[in-house]
This record gives C-alpha cells, sequence and structure tokens, in this order.
C-alpha cells in the first residue's frame, strides 16, 4: 500500500503596496473634520498638553468682522455653545451600532456613512467615495449602509425618497398588500392621484388601494428630521473669499475663529531636572506636530479654494445663478492635490463669500447644454427652478412640464424628467401638493 507524497513550496512575490505615513493620516483627519469637530478636538488636545494654549474669537465681534487672524480671548461663549443640544441622528445610529453583533469593519464603514446623512436622513455621499475615503473594500462599505437599513428610525441612510419608503415597507408586517408594488411604480400616479390607472395595473379593488395609500401617506419621506442637527447653529467659515479692490481677480484669507500657541511654559524648557526637560520637550513636539497638522490644512483649505475661485469668478459678481459645472477631479488637476484630498478638503466646510457663508460642495455640479452649446452647471438650474417655483401662482402651481417649458425659453436644454429629479433633490413637493385653495 502507497501513500501519495505531497510537497510544500514557499515562493517570493514582488508586490508594491503605498502606505500613509501616521503624521499624514492624521493630517488627513484633521482635514476632514467640520470647523466645530476642529475645535473640539483642539480642546482636548489643549487639556492633555499645557504647552497648547487654543485662543478663541471674541463671538460678539466675530461674526461682524470675520477677520484673518483672531488672538482674542472669549468672554465667556466659546463654540461648543453654539452647538444644538438635542441627540443627533448620527449619535443615535451609533449608539445602536456598537450594540450589534456586526464585523468591526462593518461597524466602522456604518459609523463613517451615519456621519455622511443630510438633516433629513439620507446618505449624502456615494458608496465609491466612501470607499476611497475611508480605505475599506466595496463589499464591507455596502455591508455597513445594509447594516444602517436594520437601524432605527427606519429609512435612514436612503439614497432616495421611493428607498426611503420601501425601507420602511420593507420591516413593518403589518403592511398593506401592494404597498411595495405602489411605491416602487406608481409614486408619481399617486401624487396626480391617477386612481384607475394604478388600479388596473395592479389589479387591486378601490377599497384595496384605498388602504395602500393611506398606509403610505403614513410613512415618514424625511426620518432625520426629529433629530438634533450635528451641524453648528451658525455656519462658520474658515475661509474668506472677495472681489479684489481692482476687481480683477479675487482675494483669500483666513477667517478661522480659534488658533494655537505655545505656553510660556516652553521657554523655561532648559530649567529643572532631567526628566522635567524630557517631558517638557515631548509635549513640545507633541505641539509642533499638531501646528504642522494645522498648516497643512489651512494650506489645503487655501488652495482648493482658490481654484474654486478661479473656476467660478462670475459667482463672485453675479452670485448662485452664475455658478458653472465643476468637478473634484478639475480642483484636484488644478491644485495638485489626490481627489480623495480634495474631497476631505471640501466636505463639511464652509467659504465666507459675497453672498453669505456657503458650503464648499455648492461649487461642485455637473453640466446641461444651453441653446447657445454652453454648459450650464445643475446647481444654477436648480436655483433657477426654485426660483421659478417661489414666484408661482399658488392657486396654479407650475408643473414639471411647465417649468421645463419655461427654462427652455430661456435657453437651457432640458427634459421634464430632469425638472422633476432636480426639483426632487432640493425636496420641492409635486405641483399637486403645492396648490392653495382658493
Amino acid at each position: 500500500m502507497t501513500m501519495a507524497s505531497s510537497t510544500m513550496n514557499m515562493q517570493l512575490l514582488p508586490q508594491m503596496r503605498c502606505a500613509l505615513a501616521p503624521e499624514l493620516r492624521q493630517s488627513l483627519m484633521l482635514l476632514q473634520m467640520t470647523t466645530a469637530d476642529l475645535f473640539s478636538y483642539l480642546r482636548e488636545a489643549e487639556q492633555d498638553n499645557p504647552l497648547i494654549q487654543l485662543e478663541e474669537a471674541d463671538w460678539l465681534s466675530y461674526g461682524a468682522k470675520q477677520s484673518g487672524a483672531v488672538g482674542h480671548r472669549s468672554s465667556g461663549a466659546d463654540l461648543a455653545a453654539f452647538r444644538m443640544e438635542r441627540e443627533t441622528l448620527e449619535q443615535a445610529l451609533h449608539a445602536q451600532i456598537r450594540l450589534t453583533n456586526a464585523p468591526r469593519m462593518e461597524k466602522m464603514a456604518a459609523a463613517f456613512l451615519a456621519g455622511n446623512l443630510n438633516e433629513s436622513g439620507y446618505l449624502d455621499i456615494g458608496l465609491e467615495e466612501a470607499g476611497s475615503i475611508t480605505g475599506l473594500e466595496m463589499n464591507v462599505v455596502e455591508a455597513g449602509l445594509r447594516l444602517l437599513h436594520t437601524l432605527e428610525p427606519a429609512g435612514s441612510a436612503a439614497a432616495s425618497l421611493k428607498e426611503c419608503l420601501l425601507l420602511q415597507a420593507s420591516r413593518d408586517n403589518s403592511a398593506p398588500r401592494f404597498v411595495k408594488e405602489l411605491i416602487q411604480s406608481h409614486l408619481g400616479d399617486v401624487a396626480k392621484r391617477r386612481w384607475k390607472i394604478i388600479g388596473k395595473s395592479l389589479g387591486i379593488s378601490e377599497q384595496e388601494m384605498e388602504g395602500a395609500v393611506r398606509y403610505l401617506r403614513s410613512l415618514n419621506p424625511r426620518p432625520g428630521l426629529h433629530y438634533g442637527n450635528s451641524d453648528d447653529l451658525y455656519a462658520i467659515a474658515e475661509i474668506k473669499l472677495r472681489r479684489s479692490e481692482d476687481g480683477s481677480g479675487f482675494v483669500i484669507r483666513e477667517s478661522a475663529p480659534f488658533r494655537i500657541s505655545f505656553h510660556a511654559l516652553g521657554l523655561d524648557a532648559g530649567a529643572g531636572p532631567r526628566a522635567w526637560h524630557d517631558w517638557v520637550e515631548a509635549k513640545r513636539k507633541e505641539a509642533g506636530v499638531l501646528e504642522g497638522m494645522l498648516r497643512f490644512r489651512m494650506r489645503a483649505l487655501t488652495a482648493v479654494t482658490a481654484a474654486i475661485a478661479v473656476q467660478q469668478q462670475r459667482f463672485l459678481d453675479e452670485g448662485a445663478a452664475a455658478i458653472r459645472p465643476l468637478k473634484l477631479e478639475q480642483i484636484a488637476a488644478e491644485t495638485g492635490f489626490h481627489l480623495s484630498t480634495v474631497s476631505r478638503a471640501v466636505r463639511g466646510k464652509h467659504v465666507d463669500t459675497p453672498f453669505g457663508v456657503l458650503p464648499l460642495n455648492t461649487f461642485f455640479s455637473n453640466g446641461l447644454e444651453s441653446d447657445r452649446g454652453e454648459e450650464v452647471s445643475s446647481r444654477a438650474v436648480k436655483y433657477r427652478i426654485r426660483g421659478l417655483i417661489a414666484g408661482e401662482n399658488k392657486q396654479r402651481p407650475l408643473t414639471d412640464a411647465r417649468l421645463a417649458a419655461l427654462l427652455h425659453e430661456e435657453g437651457l436644454i432640458i427634459s421634464r424628467r430632469t425638472v422633476a429629479k432636480y426639483r426632487e433633490e432640493e425636496r420641492i413637493l409635486p405641483s399637486t401638493f403645492r396648490s392653495m385653495p382658493l
């Protein structure tokens, strides 16, 4: 009787991997923080390191001045006082994520996505972008999203109104028959009260249809509104953008409401025992690293804002209606930063402009073609749609088809379906629900 022999071989395979240095990883983490989160981070660093002193703006004058370097101590109010006290949707979801038995990486993905929901509870970031920023595999990010979909409130982290309603109905065993088909295929018909079309398509009785519609209207289209907002009550800009005095260009100034400096304790570091000297040097090094990371953050914000200003100079004179199509890739190419770095610099940041304090992502949008062959940003089109609806006759509100026709008269080539899409993205109801009785 013979036994088959087996052999084990070892082979070295060359492989190239890119790993970020710890300090660069920390710098990118700081870059991604909102202004309020950065303040909290610096406050913790100040408490841990006596060589760091966090200097705040005088909040009584900051709102009016918004000037460059700030060196005044606060008279008692600080950034934390401007935050809302109610539990946010992100906090509620994080508390539930910690209680699940999901794998650690899936929890990390879910926690990151939970921090990228808008005030209505909808997902405000693409899964590919989330994977690029976190470095997680796409299947892990998708699993994290599925985990969020199992948490409360039902409908959170949906990509659209349709998905939000479907998530709620799917988790309710008492949901009427055909309600999922109603959501999937007939939301527009429900809005226009096309009961006969719905009944014929689904093959249900009038009584069944009324029950399904009644249930549909009981669902929450904005599950995040019951929670507090994690954003500041007042948007705080770290960058100020203005036209130059001669009107030929633009000027960018730092407008942060705080800065760090070294405590006077560091001046006497050479005196005293060796242990004292080593401790002071270690804390000084920590403070120096933090200061370097903050310089990187401000350099990135300034460079990205300058590149945006070059592309959006008409905005400085004409406002939001003049915003042109712009993509993150263009700013990445202009600044030399990686695409993920530009995304981190833009997300959650604000800029002080002649037309108010605006989110930096306001300046990014896709383009539509006009009848003159020019590209017009989708952001400007949405702004115009909102303006047309604001000025409509509320007894005879403008339909999507009429809005498309009015935009066509202004030179914009746009379909009724695209108008409906933009209207929904702006959270504006269909004309049927905007009408007011006489």
